[in-house]
């Protein structure tokens, strides 16, 4: 069966399953569900623990092992296996299968790691674990589900956030949800049985937003264009080469280029998808954008995308970050203002967008 993250508390107040595959992009919250399992299974008795990790030293005789072998002094085990890249391959694709067919009935199997594809979910190994197992994928709140996640978090510490607290922890801690953890026990130390708000929280806490260049993509396919240029000032803060922002502005570029090429001469979109690694969730986004660009913001995408590689590569002296600020609001169709190259000769006026 299947069953989503926040169903997990009420589904382990009942007999537990003899298998839990628990596998999403964030590790905060995938080891949240693996915490939970354990502390159910420690309640049924399960206190023997054995934990392996898939990697160049792992034998997959471990696993076969660990199934066979009685304790002596409990009965009842958690075999733990982390898959941290939620590829067993052939050897562990088999000796999967056969845990599960041969799988004693005072074991519970905790498999975890990254996310699960939809191909990898058709696997043999995966298939045979979930007949009497469970699936739990995880997934990362994108920016419009933050804000009812931080209450919900909130909620059961006791804290009451107001409506600016709550945005101002989703600016800080979007893609570092162990930092918003961490951020929300600190509020209710400092703040038991009181309403929280702004003031309050920018006292505590400061910015810990963490993004990768493809948080910055997601933005610009949402359209929100503060939190684009939030997530940009964020990634040069904290260290991400100026080069590889201008990689994904150029590759969002021209991938809505190849789209409306390709919708144009009624060609099959699949090929497009399949070399951008675009996932079917994400691929309206995608041809929203492209049906809403003109080609008088593509030629400025073109002309300001060459800037910004003069800019890294001969250091002509002008500001990389104001340049993809620019090519990045030039992917935001409801910016009428951006209609003249005037606007780009100059530092952005962020705050007006």
């Amino acid at each position: 069966m299947q069953l989503y993250a926040d169903r997990l508390p009420g589904h382990l107040k009942q007999a537990l399953a003899p298998v839990y595959m628990v596998f999403g992009d964030e590790p905060y919250l995938v080891s949240e569900c693996c915490d939970l399992i354990r502390k159910a299974a420690r309640q049924q008795g399960f206190d023997e623990r054995q934990r392996f990790t898939q990697d160049k030293e792992f034998s997959w005789d471990s696993l076969f092992n660990a199934s066979h072998t009685l304790s002596l002094f409990t009965s009842k085990q958690i075999i733990e296996l982390e898959l941290p890249e939620a590829k067993p391959g052939r050897d562990g694709s088999s000796a999967l299968a056969d845990f599960a067919n041969s799988q004693a009935p005072d074991q519970i199997l905790i498999l975890f790691g990254a996310h699960l594809r939809k191909d990898q979910q058709k696997s043999k190994w995966f298939q045979a674990l979930q007949k009497n197992g469970v699936f739990i994928p995880v997934y990362t709140p994108d920016r419009n589900k933050l804000p009812a996640f931080v209450q919900q978090r909130a909620e059961k510490l006791g804290l009451i956030l107001d409506s600016e607290a709550t945005q101002q922890l989703c600016n800080w801690y979007e893609g570092n949800l162990l930092a918003l953890s961490q951020a929300l026990e600190k509020l209710k130390l400092l703040y038991p049985e009181q309403r929280i708000n702004l003031e309050a929280v920018e006292a505590a806490n400061e910015d810990s937003s963490r993004y990768d260049v493809f948080s910055l993509r997601d933005t610009l396919l949402q359209q929100k264009p503060k939190a684009f240029l939030h997530c940009l000032q964020r990634l040069l803060e904290t260290g991400t080469e100026p080069v590889l922002v201008h990689w994904v502005l150029q590759r969002l570029h021209f991938t809505l280029i190849a789209l409306r090429q390709a919708q144009r001469q009624k060609q099959n979109l699949q090929p497009i998808w399949s070399a951008e690694n675009v996932w079917p969730a994400m691929q309206d986004s995608y041809l929203q954008l492209s049906r809403k660009d003109t080609p008088y913001r593509n030629q400025a995408r073109i002309h300001l995308l060459e800037r910004l590689e003069y800019a890294l590569k001969r250091d002509s002296g002008e500001s990389a970050q104001v340049l993809a600020t620019h090519i990045g609001l030039l992917f935001m169709p409801q910016l009428s203002k951006l209609d003249t190259l005037a606007e780009f000769t100059h530092s952005a006026d962020i705050e007006s967008w």
